[in-house]
């Protein structure tokens, strides 16, 4: 049997530029576990690009972890 490995589209950057305001950081995020989101040495974080959840601020719309918005909240 074959195993698929799936790979995060992963995107990078310091953690002084949360100001991007990037919905896997966002607390309406619908990602309980944080699972989209990775710490990396040297204040600097990895993330999900391509994953989808659940804005819990835009009437329940499905964005992606790359996308932005004027209702970010950080929530780390």
């Amino acid at each position: 049997a074959q195993r698929r490995v799936l790979q995060m589209s992963k995107g990078k950057f310091y953690a002084g530029d949360f100001r991007l305001g990037y919905c896997a950081f966002c607390k309406h995020w619908y990602d309980p576990t944080n699972s989209a989101i990775k710490p990396l040495p040297g204040n600097w974080w990895e993330f999900d690009r391509e994953k989808e959840a659940r804005c819990m601020k835009s009437v329940g719309l499905k964005t992606k972890g790359r996308h932005t918005c004027n209702k970010f909240e950080l929530k780390i």
